[in-house]
């Protein structure tokens, strides 16, 4: 008999005639995500000198600790989406289609196997984890950083805690929630969740402080941060629900959809709810669509339609600033538009900042303080007012490289050729054009309107299904209070 192999080891290769999952999978998708996190940690670091690197300078920093911290982030929201793909497999939801009532009844305990089930989980995740942590390791040390061994340990606990705490509450919403899309929806906004809590609690600014993450002590020290324990808490509370429901839920036999018209009270409505097909309809009796579907429908085609638009508008926007530079310039509406790439009126105007100078006529006045536009020899300058001297003024720039430079870029500009007046910038908006013109950023603005065009089919009818679902347990409630 084919389960009379040991069940852990079933649970381990996934043995399973219809599932997709084994070994050599996994461990090509542990590779995948470590690959993944390190070319984030070059693209990132493409973006360095913007507001990128001041705000987070942790993701961008020539260090151990941006590798490995990017690794967890990485694997965190990666593994994520392994649990939701891979849902049925990895949760209790095959007790709810009825695989595990033939074991029960052949004389397997439902106990040893919800505990063989759960052990070759946090087996199979650590090992998935652990590999591409490894890899990090390696190209980390290939690329020549200095290799700092304190991190390990810390960054290596840190996420691993945080894979399997989501982990053990996907398998343990498997036992009360039948419908697999919801489960899958609360394990993604757990997710989120656990995210505003890591910044409440205090434990982010300990992942991203290299002195605290040179020793693992601090990440469960209650004085920095409580993350830990409420993780802690939820793995026990849901192992404990796992071992009383799963054990009761495995002897029972879920009757298929044919079966309901012969025991059902004439008069009882039945839904089902297709994973497959992402629809929930009723089976008993038809009900034909009704408008307000249609309303929601019309809705959601509308709101593809804005998506697309404002995509392409950005597409634009992009495709023009990126076009101006301080030797060619594109106006618009009596606007010009940079990405300035020089730190020489910093910090007035920072490195790859989005600027807008608007342009002056001959008889609009210049102020001393403006930063202005101008040319000489034509070559375009962008440097502050600091005097007037009869009909020229007279400009510098803020910042000099070195204390010897200093006074070289002083000019005496005439007024005719100033042509520009400093108006707004925007620091996130300079660092989402620079994203926009990587490869990867291109790939994503051209893919966007791409994509939901090609699937506006099934975004429509996730919506469509989704108020229908509302409605549904809307309607039930209101039955049970009367």
């Amino acid at each position: 008999m084919i389960y009379r192999n040991s069940y852990f080891r079933k649970e381990l290769r996934q043995a399973y005639i219809e599932n997709s999952i084994s070994t050599a999978r996994k461990i090509i998708y542990a590779v995948f995500v470590g690959l993944v996190s390190f070319a984030l940690h070059f693209f990132l670091r493409t973006m360095s000198d913007s507001i990128l690197g001041e705000t987070f300078p942790h993701l961008v920093q020539r260090s151990f600790s941006s590798t490995l911290y990017l690794y967890i982030a990485s694997a965190y929201f990666l593994y994520t989406v392994y649990y939701i793909v891979y849902y049925d497999y990895l949760s209790f939801a095959e007790i709810i289609k009825n695989r595990w009532y033939l074991l029960s009844k052949m004389g397997y305990k439902p106990l040893s196997m919800i505990f063989a089930k759960i052990l070759a989980f946090i087996y199979s995740v650590w090992v998935m984890y652990t590999v591409g942590f490894a890899l990090v390791i390696s190209l980390t040390l290939l690329v020549k950083y200095t290799f700092i061994y304190e991190y390990i340990l810390a960054f290596y606990l840190a996420g691993l805690f945080d894979i399997i705490v989501i982990g053990i509450v996907a398998i343990t919403s498997s036992l009360n929630i039948y419908d697999a899309r919801l489960a899958r929806k609360l394990i993604f906004l757990f997710t989120l969740a656990l995210l505003v809590i890591k910044q409440v609690s205090g434990y982010y600014g300990v992942l991203t402080n290299r002195v605290l993450m040179r020793n693992a002590i601090y990440l469960v020290d209650l004085n920095k941060s409580w993350y830990l324990l409420f993780c802690a808490v939820i793995t026990l509370i849901c192992i404990l629900f796992s071992i009383f429901k799963a054990n009761n839920v495995a002897k029972y036999y879920n009757l298929p959809e044919e079966d309901y018209h012969n025991l059902i009270p004439e008069g009882t409505k039945v839904f089902r709810i297709d994973d497959t097909l992402s629809e929930i309809y009723v089976v008993w009796p038809r009900k034909k669509s009704d408008a307000g579907n249609k309303i929601i429908s019309a809705a959601v085609i509308t709101l593809i339609c804005l998506v697309i638009l404002i995509t392409l508008v950005f597409n634009v926007f992009v495709l023009i600033s990126s076009a101006t530079q301080l030797d060619r310039e594109v106006s618009v509406l009596d606007h010009i538009a940079y990405i300035f790439q020089t730190e020489t009126m910093e910090p007035a105007i920072m490195n790859n900042d989005f600027v807008l100078f608007r342009v002056v006529e001959q008889d609009e006045p210049i102020n001393i303080g403006d930063i202005v536009l101008f040319q000489e020899n034509n070559i375009v300058y962008a440097e502050r007012v600091y005097a007037r001297e009869g009909g020229n003024f007279l400009v510098d720039i803020d910042k000099y490289p070195s204390p010897e430079q200093e006074g070289a870029m002083k000019k005496s500009v005439p007024r005719e050729e100033i042509y520009g007046i400093f108006v707004y910038r925007n620091r996130w908006l300079g660092l989402m054009i620079l994203f926009a013109n990587t490869i990867f950023g291109r790939l994503m603005l051209l893919l966007i309107p791409s994509v939901v065009l090609f699937f506006y089919i099934p975004i429509r009818n996730f919506v469509v299904n989704m108020m229908r679902y509302v409605r549904f347990q809307a309607g039930s409630i209101m039955d049970q209070q009367q």
